[in-house]
C-alpha cells in the first residue's frame, strides 16, 4: 500500500511539471533543433505613400553636396524635419518626393536600391560622380496585446521578422495564445489581417514572417488572463510538483 501511493503522488507530481508546454513553446513541431531551411525567399522593403526616405546624395563639391543634404537644428534633410519628424523626404499620395535640382521622382512600389539607381541616373544631367543612399527612416512596427512590454519599435533596419518583433517587446507572456497571433497590413491602402501561428515551422518560410513598414501584431490573450490569474497559473505546475514531492517525502519518513 506504501509503494502504491508513493507511485501515486510521483506519477501526480512528474505530470504536473508537465502541463501542456507545447502550448507555450515555439514551433514544437520541429523534432529536433538542427538543419536549414532555405525555403523563405526574403523580399525586400518597397517604398509605399506615407513613408519618409532619407536621401543622402555626396558629391566632390562639397556646396554642391550641401545643396543635397542641408544641416538644420532638427538634423532633418530638406523633405521632413519638423520636430517629433523623422529625416528625410515624405513619399506623397502619389508616390512622389521632390529633391532640390530634380524635382519630382517617382519612388513608389521601389526598394531602396532602386531609387538610388534612379536618383543618380536623374544627378547625371546636372552632376557628376554622384553617390546615393536611401534608406526609410520611419521603419516601425507595432506589437500590442499579451506581450511583456507593448509599444511602437523603431526599426534602423530594412529587414525584421516576427520573432525579432515579439523580442523587441519582451516575447509573449505564458497566458497568450500562441496559434492565432494577428499580424495587420495595409497594403495600397486595404488593410490585411493574417493569422500566425507561433506553434508551426511553417511560419519560418511564410511570406508573412519578415514584416513590413507600419505593421501590427496583436497578441490575443488566453482565458486566463480575462480572470487575472495569469501568474499564478504558469506557477500552478510548479506549487503542485513542490507540494507533491514534499508530501511523498513525509510519508517516507513516517513509514520508515
Amino acid at each position: 500500500m506504501k509503494i502504491k501511493s508513493i507511485t501515486l503522488l510521483f506519477l501526480i507530481s512528474v505530470l504536473a511539471s508537465c502541463v501542456n508546454t507545447k502550448k507555450i513553446t515555439y514551433f514544437n513541431d520541429v523534432v529536433k533543433a538542427s538543419g536549414a531551411n532555405n525555403t523563405n525567399q526574403y523580399k525586400q522593403l518597397r517604398v509605399q505613400p506615407g513613408d519618409v526616405i532619407q536621401i543622402t546624395i555626396t558629391t566632390l563639391d562639397k556646396d554642391v553636396s550641401l545643396i543635397f543634404n542641408p544641416q538644420t537644428t532638427a538634423g532633418a534633410a530638406p523633405g521632413t524635419g519638423g520636430m517629433g519628424m523623422e529625416p528625410g523626404y515624405l513619399v506623397d499620395s502619389a508616390g512622389y518626393i521632390s529633391l532640390p535640382m530634380v524635382g519630382n521622382v517617382l519612388v513608389k512600389d521601389k526598394t531602396t536600391s532602386e531609387i538610388n539607381t534612379l536618383v543618380a541616373q536623374e544627378l547625371e544631367k546636372s552632376v557628376r560622380n554622384a553617390y546615393v543612399s536611401t534608406r526609410i527612416s520611419n521603419f516601425r512596427v507595432s506589437v500590442l496585446g499579451d506581450v511583456a512590454r507593448p509599444g511602437s519599435f523603431k526599426v534602423p533596419a530594412e529587414r525584421i521578422s516576427v520573432l525579432d518583433a515579439l523580442s523587441m517587446a519582451g516575447d509573449l507572456n505564458t497566458s497568450a495564445i500562441r496559434d492565432d497571433v494577428m499580424l495587420i497590413r495595409e497594403v495600397n491602402g486595404e488593410k490585411q489581417y493574417v493569422s500566425l501561428n507561433l506553434n508551426d515551422s511553417k511560419l519560418l518560410s511564410s511570406p508573412y514572417y519578415y514584416l513590413s513598414n507600419n505593421d501590427v501584431i496583436y497578441v490575443k490573450p488566453g482565458p486566463n488572463k480575462t480572470f487575472g490569474t495569469s501568474k499564478f497559473v504558469a506557477l500552478l505546475p510548479a506549487v503542485i510538483s513542490a507540494f507533491s514531492l514534499i508530501t511523498t517525502l513525509i510519508i517516507v519518513t513516517v513509514n520508515k
